[in-house]
């Protein structure tokens, strides 16, 4: 992937939910690893989009505060 580049994703969710990116826009590139920004997306694919990716964020985060807590918990 190349800064840039205009590309279509279908991003498939593990629950099998397959999400249709029509227009995305590569912003960065490193090695294997790209970030990309959507251009057009359907109102109903976004939100499901966001609410998966809120799913993500919240159970890394409980799962960073599970380890802290379970860190600081065997200092004792």
């Amino acid at each position: 992937m190349r800064r840039g580049e205009i590309l279509s994703l279908a991003v498939t969710l593990p629950n099998e939910q397959c999400i249709e990116i029509p227009q995305a826009v590569v912003r960065w590139s490193r090695g294997q690893e790209f970030a990309v920004e959507t251009m057009a997306i359907e109102p109903h694919t976004q939100a499901r989009l966001k609410h998966y990716v809120r799913r993500l964020v919240l159970n890394l985060a409980e799962g960073v505060r599970l380890e802290t807590g379970d860190s600081h918990h065997s200092r004792r």
